[in-house]
């Protein structure tokens, strides 16, 4: 029987090499032990029970995920959407998700590229991958944000911070956007929209070639102060989802406030880009990603394989 400090240990190391990406040199450099003796521990981990490794047989699942991904484009008429096995383990499934989001999305870029990011957990967690790549990923191009920080401590959505953190770790130029992501009136938004800053990122919204942004449900936190700008309209108009600081119905329908003085890429620029491609994760329900696609901005979207299956 192995003691609770044997085993807090072992799910650690084993946490550490399959969740965190570290190899054994690492831990145990890490640890202070040997590297052997990392590889004997994962192996103790395996043995128990801690770790469960499950494979599974893509070559018998492809006709199957082909044609779901057909059905889906045809049906909301997409160019192209990338389906993510998922996995009963949360960890693991978060983690899964995120690898194989990044790799889709950097394989879509072209040099010479004006990218634009929303915010949220994975976007975040996909640039902190990016960030951590050895060799790094050298892209030529230039990105912004969609939308100005939000006035909460989560570094996720912090979009300046975010676009910082890729544009050191690919080598795209950075551009940022210097306004409140919430005015307190419309003469203060006005003010801002005015600024040469907001002016020129404005403008870059017109010309972007890739933009990346989260899908995600209403409600959900963090709040972005859904009281004072839209008093009851999102209960009453029946909001589902939410994506930058805009709020839609299951139909698509983005919900409108006189109380609104977000400053945010427009929806009409949005529609301008060359390629929009959603983050639909396993925690959105199929209804926050229907009225999402339904908005009609959306090119590609990568997305989890247990909310695709609902979206028929």
């Amino acid at each position: 029987m192995v003691d609770n400090n044997k085993l807090h240990l072992l799910i650690s190391i084993a946490k550490l090499y399959y969740l965190e990406n570290m190899n054994q040199n690492e831990i145990a450099n890490l640890l202070g032990v040997s590297r052997p003796l990392i590889s004997k521990y994962l192996m103790e981990a395996r043995n128990l029970g801690v770790v469960k490794i499950e494979i599974n047989d893509l070559l018998t699942s492809d006709n199957v995920e082909d044609d779901l991904s057909e059905r889906i484009c045809k049906k909301f008429n997409l160019k192209d959407i990338y389906i993510i096995p998922s996995s009963t383990n949360k960890d693991l499934n978060d983690q899964m998700f995120v690898d194989y989001a990044t790799e889709y999305i950097l394989g879509t870029f072209k040099d010479n590229f004006l990218l634009g990011i929303g915010w949220g957990s994975v976007i975040g967690a996909i640039i902190k991958k990016i960030d951590n790549f050895e060799p790094k990923r050298k892209l030529i191009g230039d990105v912004v944000p969609l939308i100005s920080n939000a006035p909460i401590s989560f570094r996720n959505y912090h979009t300046n911070e975010l676009v910082r953190m890729l544009a050191e770790a690919t080598g795209l130029n950075a551009q940022y956007l210097y306004a409140p992501v919430i005015c307190s009136t419309p003469s203060e938004r006005e003010i801002f929209l005015n600024t040469d800053n907001v002016k020129g990122v404005m403008d870059m919204y017109e010309r972007l070639d890739y933009v990346v942004i989260q899908i995600r449900n209403f409600p959900s936190v963090p709040d972005l102060a859904t009281e004072a700008r839209f008093e009851k309209k999102l209960h009453q108009e029946k909001a589902v989802g939410m994506l930058l600081g805009y709020y839609y119905d299951i139909n698509g329908n983005v919900i409108q406030s006189d109380m609104d003085y977000s400053i945010q890429i427009p929806i009409d620029s949005l529609k301008k880009a060359k390629k929009v491609i959603g983050i639909i994760n396993t925690r959105v329900n199929s209804t926050a990603a229907i009225g999402a696609i339904n908005l009609g901005i959306f090119t590609d979207i990568i997305i989890s394989d247990n909310v695709a299956k609902e979206l028929l």
